[in-house]
């Protein structure tokens, strides 16, 4: 399964986030367009649906501040 978004996330602490998740994907992450002077990354995430989900889990409640 592959699932991608966009996010201002810096690419390093998308890395961090995918580590602590434990999560078995794969992830790639590319520059975009900037957004009102923000960089912007388009972020793809390859891997079992259930993995993707951890990771994503993992990304909402480290943003979230939980």
């Amino acid at each position: 399964m592959k699932r991608e978004l966009i996010t201002a996330i810096p690419p390093r602490e998308l890395r961090e986030i995918l580590r602590k998740s434990g999560a078995g994907v794969s992830i790639s992450v590319e520059e975009t367009e900037p957004f009102h002077g923000m960089p912007r990354y388009r972020l793809t995430i390859e891997g079992a649906r259930e993995e993707i989900e951890r990771f994503m889990e993992t990304l909402r409640l480290a943003r979230a501040g939980g």
